[in-house]
Order: C-alpha cells, then sequence, then structure tokens
C-alpha cells in the first residue's frame, strides 16, 4: 500500500493516460522506436517553447499591468508547471511505450 495514493487512484489515472497515449501512437502508425524518440524530441521541443513564450508573456503583461502582477505571475508560473509536468508525463509514457511494446516487436522478430 502506497500512503501517497493509498486507494490507487493516481495510478489507475496514470494507466489510463498511458492508455489513451498507447492507442493513439498505435492509431498513428508509430512501429518502430526511432520514430517514437523523435515524437519525444518534438514534444519536449514544443514544451519548451509553450514556457518560453509563457515566460516572455508574463513578463511583458506584468510591465504593461503593475496593478495586476499578483495574479499574471501566479497564472504564468502555474501554466509553465503545467506545461512541463504535461511534458514530463508524456515524455516518461512514450518511453514506457517503446520500452513494453516496440522493443518487445524487435526482441520477437529478432528470435525468428
Amino acid at each position: 500500500m502506497n500512503l501517497l495514493d493509498p486507494f490507487g487512484r493516481t495510478k489507475a489515472r496514470r494507466q489510463k493516460e498511458y492508455e489513451s497515449l498507447r492507442a493513439s501512437l498505435v492509431e498513428a502508425g508509430i512501429t518502430s522506436p526511432a520514430e517514437a524518440e523523435a515524437i519525444q524530441v518534438s514534444a519536449r521541443k514544443r514544451g519548451r517553447w509553450s514556457i518560453l513564450v509563457a515566460l516572455v508573456a508574463t513578463i511583458v503583461l506584468s510591465v504593461v499591468f503593475p496593478e495586476s502582477r499578483i495574479i499574471i505571475i501566479p497564472l504564468g508560473a502555474l501554466f509553465c508547471f503545467w506545461v512541463n509536468k504535461v511534458t514530463s508525463n508524456g515524455h516518461k509514457y512514450i518511453q514506457r511505450y517503446i520500452e513494453e511494446e516496440l522493443r518487445r516487436e524487435v526482441d520477437d522478430n529478432s528470435e525468428e
């Protein structure tokens, strides 16, 4: 029993997220580890660009509307945290897909 997740709700939610991503990757026809790794790289780049744009927008909005800084800065930080977390989870799920599905297929084909 995990003290941080005593009823397994978080684990079940993460499993559903992985299964959804896995279905999307299968539907998209991702059949090799190289293709999946390319998706990881592009997702990481998009995440970094999103965070950069959010930081710039937060700074600009804070300068333009100084009286609203108390709202703008936390919202910008929250958005950056969210993008980072989603990108990180996506990276883990794609890595899991590579290890569980694609590497197993490569190993099965090499045994034949």
